[in-house]
């Protein structure tokens, strides 16, 4: 019985473990392909972009905290943080783009 029940429990975990890698490796391809519209200023990777004086004129975002990343989006969407182009890009993201592509770029090195 004893058996039985450790079994179950593994399976369990098991089935858990994968049910929750399918969602993050959902998440992680919605937000690649949503992402898009972040390339233009933070680079294809996320890596950001310098201007010629090397001060950097876009930050790096990829391997940023994805509540960090979720909590700036937000704020330019609710004007609480201001840039023209970072709010207008905002304002077209639902809360499920936002999440998926804060899943995309907190996954990059």
């Amino acid at each position: 019985m004893k058996k039985i029940t450790i079994s179950c429990l593994i399976s369990c975990a098991l089935l858990i473990s994968s049910t929750l890698s399918f969602a993050n490796d959902a998440s992680f391809e919605a937000g690649k392909s949503r992402s898009t519209v972040c390339i233009g200023c933070h680079g294809l990777q996320g890596e950001g972009k310098a201007p010629a004086n090397g001060q950097p004129a876009f930050p790096r975002i990829a391997g940023q905290i994805k509540d960090y990343l979720i909590k700036s989006v937000n704020d330019y969407k609710a004007d609480k943080r201001n840039d023209p182009m970072m709010s207008a890009i905002a304002k077209g993201l639902s809360d499920v783009d936002i999440d998926n592509i804060a899943s995309y770029y907190s996954s990059l090195k």
